[in-house]
């Protein structure tokens, strides 16, 4: 569920290593010069540049490499690369040509904001590139603010990356947990260079508070049009693919059932 870019090999993939199930991570870290050519995979992915850059991106830009796509090459400029290469399965759609699609890239500057205020900042990145199967969003959270609303989801599948700053990551137990044997919501400090897994359909909802000196992180997330998203305070459901938000009573599996 976690892991720690310093603890992970570079030609390891980090969202594996943090318990992923259909997401893919790779950090980049490339000498000035330096050359890398990128996997060749039937995926949407999204780079971020956490930082240097090449001849055509700099730090802070997130391009979408549609599906289907050629395998880029990135070669890092004077000052070097550091970058994170997201990606997930993606089906072309139907008639789809099957050609190659170009790039696109969007700086963080550039970008509109969600949310920006006292809190902080929230972005939805990657869909301003035109990223369709997942999001990459970045988040500024001021020290001592709430992220999302506690939530877990049906079939999306969300990663958090830390890039600075340190937080608490909430994991809020089942509604069935909480009846059937009193579970209790865990607490995991986590800080730059963590990764947290979140797969879907655990049960277990998450949350984030940002420690005393803020945060800045990624988040990743695929986008399933039969997606349900959960809130356990609240105890609301969330069908995204209608549309609608409701409030329903959790119960125990026994309930209403004859006792023998």
């Amino acid at each position: 569920m976690i892991a720690h870019w310093d603890d992970v090999p570079p030609d390891q993939d980090l969202a594996q290593a943090a318990g992923a199930i259909a997401v893919s991570l790779l950090r980049i870290e490339l000498a000035a010069g330096e050359e890398r050519e990128l996997p060749q995979r039937q995926t949407e992915d999204v780079l971020f540049v956490v930082s240097g850059g090449t001849d055509t991106l700099r730090g802070r830009d997130c391009v979408v490499y549609p599906a289907p796509h050629d395998a880029p090459t990135l070669r890092a400029g004077e000052d070097g690369m550091t970058a994170l290469l997201f990606a997930t399965p993606a089906q072309l759609p139907p008639f789809h040509s099957g050609a190659p699609e170009q790039p696109r890239t969007i700086n963080l500057a550039d970008a509109d904001s969600a949310y920006e205020g006292d809190a902080g900042r929230w972005v939805q990145l990657a869909r301003q590139a035109g990223a369709r199967h997942a999001g990459v969003n970045y988040g500024h959270l001021e020290a001592g603010h709430d992220g999302a609303p506690p939530h877990c989801h049906s079939a999306d599948e969300e990663m958090f990356v830390f890039l600075d700053g340190s937080a608490e990551f909430e994991l809020w137990p089942s509604p069935a947990n909480v009846l059937e044997h009193d579970a209790e919501k865990e607490t995991i400090d986590v800080r730059g260079g963590h990764v947290v897994s979140r797969p879907p359909s655990t049960g277990v909802s998450h949350a984030l508070r940002a420690g005393p000196t803020g945060a800045r992180f990624l988040v990743y997330g695929t986008r399933r049009p039969n997606d349900v998203c959960y809130y356990p305070r609240s105890n609301k459901i969330y069908w995204r693919g209608l549309g609608l938000i409701a409030r329903l009573e959790p119960l125990r599996y026994d309930d209403g059932e004859p006792q023998d």
